[in-house]
């Protein structure tokens, strides 16, 4: 099961997103580090990429799938959320895009749920803690031994990992 949980970033990114050459400029001096991304080494083009977003409200409609749909949903909205952004040079800061999304999602009531504060507190507290935890950067994965929950110690694996890591990763798991 995959659970995904907020985290931002850049929470000062401009609520209806920046473009994305400009951002990364400013931010990090260009673009260079997509290069290094594991989907590009995978054959996956970052090349729409066109904005760089501000991903509240992208946050909040991932969530919501959460919980009207259970993880699959979740984990399938975050997938959407993703080509949308990386693949398609969509701005999901827009709440036409996140209404798009949430179409194709089946995600009922979303459009008065996208336009309501519901929720907005309550993923910015978790995107604050994962940050107070130590969490710096995405992907972020904890990992726990599917029988015990969190009550065991989990594996945690940061950033972009390549499928021998999370091999590894089992195995510790399975010993």
């Amino acid at each position: 099961m995959v659970n995904w949980k907020p985290f931002f970033i850049d929470p000062s990114t401009k609520s209806g997103g920046e473009d994305y050459t400009a951002y990364c400029r400013r931010r990090w001096g260009g673009d260079g580090w997509t290069g290094s991304l594991p989907g590009k080494r995978d054959g996956r083009k970052f090349t729409n990429w066109k904005i760089w977003p501000n991903t509240l409200h992208a946050t909040r409609l991932i969530h919501r799938a959460g919980v009207v749909g259970g993880w699959q949903l979740q984990h399938k909205a975050k997938a959407l959320v993703f080509q949308m952004i990386y693949e398609n040079g969509e701005n999901v800061s827009t709440l036409e895009a996140l209404l798009a999304a949430a179409e194709e999602l089946g995600i009922p009531n979303a459009e008065a749920y996208l336009q309501s504060d519901e929720d907005v507190a309550l993923v910015q507290k978790q995107a604050r803690e994962a940050s107070r935890s130590g969490i710096s950067g995405v992907p972020f994965f904890v990992v726990y031994k599917s029988d015990e929950g969190d009550c065991a110690d989990p594996i945690t694996l940061s950033g972009a990992q390549p499928p021998k890591a999370f091999l590894q990763c089992m195995k510790t798991l399975a010993a």
